[in-house]
């Protein structure tokens, strides 16, 4: 199959990840894939650099005629089989474009638990250009459901994002103990994500100030850039907390961090899907996230991880606190954690649900979902 993603993304997260696996497993598979972005951004830089076909583009408007245009006469020069897309932008000019090319397969992917406008041109999105809709989550599937009553259920289908398993089994490549110069019992407290106010942090902070007095040994370390970046910087002063909490920046060795973590944090508001919780339960680490959107299909509360009400810093100190007492129990739900990985959430395992979506779509095989619920 010759198939082109489309991302008008800006920035690199969660959902750039899960693109970039998915592009390399299906060309790992023999299939021809191509990639539109927007120039200059890291996913258009790092898809180059892993020898993907890219293409740039300054993409405008939903509906600007050029990038139609543009974007049609790739299609047809790539002689594309398939499209797959993730925001709503892309959808409608791609899906345009796809059906003046006579592109039989229109595959958006919805990465985030958030409604359908109920409204014309969205009705003709979802139900006249795209062949069907692929969703993240039973949550993300509820919540698209409910705002959408005119889609219908047997056009959506639900894979739950994977990942490659291989860099959690390998030695460290360096000590992050040694990089930050603390002693070797130091147990890390690990927040990864954008710094931003989605992901929660000032509850993260709240519950942080009321128990690292009790725990001596642990450090907060948060891995990521945002808008709340100053913020973070001046709340750490302010409290005195520089030798408590540590700003990582952006990383790109995710792996290492967390395998020499002793849990993972994520207090979100909301979430796409939760990858990082993923990514640290094949560390083999306990997690600690928020029963928002799609979080509590991923971490099993009690076996894997904890789950704690948004927005509860009370709750939050209370999960960290429970996870630093007892190193037994830590270790179990780590344990717990993996098992569940390689049971639900194998890149293989989403490669083989996206294959066989991408298929059904060029041959017009109406789209079923998938058996059970727990893929």
């Amino acid at each position: 199959m010759n198939i082109l993603f489309i991302s008008s993304i800006q920035m690199w997260g969660g959902g750039e990840v899960f693109l970039m696996d998915l592009m390399t497993g299906m060309k790992q598979r023999g299939h021809a894939v191509t990639l539109l972005c927007r120039p200059g951004t890291e996913l258009a830089e790092r898809a180059a650099e892993k020898g993907f076909d890219v293409e740039t583009m300054r993409i405008g408007g939903d509906f600007d005629p050029l990038v139609i245009w543009h974007t049609m006469r790739l299609m047809k020069r790539k002689n594309i089989d398939a499209i797959c897309t993730n925001m709503d932008k892309e959808l409608r000019f791609g899906g345009i474009a796809a059906k003046l090319a006579g592109v039989p397969g229109v595959v958006p992917s919805r990465e985030i638990d958030y409604p359908l406008k109920n409204s014309l041109r969205y009705r003709f999105a979802y139900n006249v250009l795209a062949t069907c809709l692929v969703v993240n989550s039973i949550a993300t599937q509820t919540t698209v459901l409910n705002s959408a009553p005119w889609l219908d259920k047997a056009r959506t289908r639900i894979i739950y994002k994977g990942i490659d398993l291989a860099p959690f089994d390998t030695p460290l490549a360096r000590s992050l103990h040694d990089e930050l110069g603390l002693p070797a019992q130091t147990r890390f407290v690990t927040f990864l994500g954008q710094l931003d106010e989605r992901k929660g942090i000032r509850y993260l902070l709240d519950a942080w100030r009321t128990i690292h007095a009790r725990f001596p040994d642990a450090m907060l370390l948060m891995a990521g850039v945002g808008p709340m970046q100053s913020m973070l910087e001046s709340f750490i002063a302010e409290h005195h907390l520089t030798t408590r909490v540590r700003l990582l920046g952006f990383r790109n060795d995710v792996p290492d961090i967390l395998k020499q973590s002793t849990m993972l944090v994520l207090p979100s508001l909301w979430e796409g899907f939760g990858y990082v919780l993923v990514e640290a339960m094949a560390a083999r680490i306990p997690t600690i996230a928020t029963a928002t959107s799609s979080i509590p299909e991923i971490v099993a509360h009690g076996t894997s991880g904890l789950l704690v009400p948004v927005k509860n810093a009370q709750a939050l100190a209370h999960a960290m606190t429970s996870i630093l007492s007892d190193e037994a129990m830590a270790k179990a739900m780590g344990i717990a954690g993996r098992h569940i990985v390689e049971q639900n959430f194998t890149i293989d395992g989403m490669i083989d649900k996206f294959e066989r979506v991408f298929r059904e779509s060029i041959t017009s095989v109406h789209i079923i979902p998938l058996s059970g619920q727990r893929l």
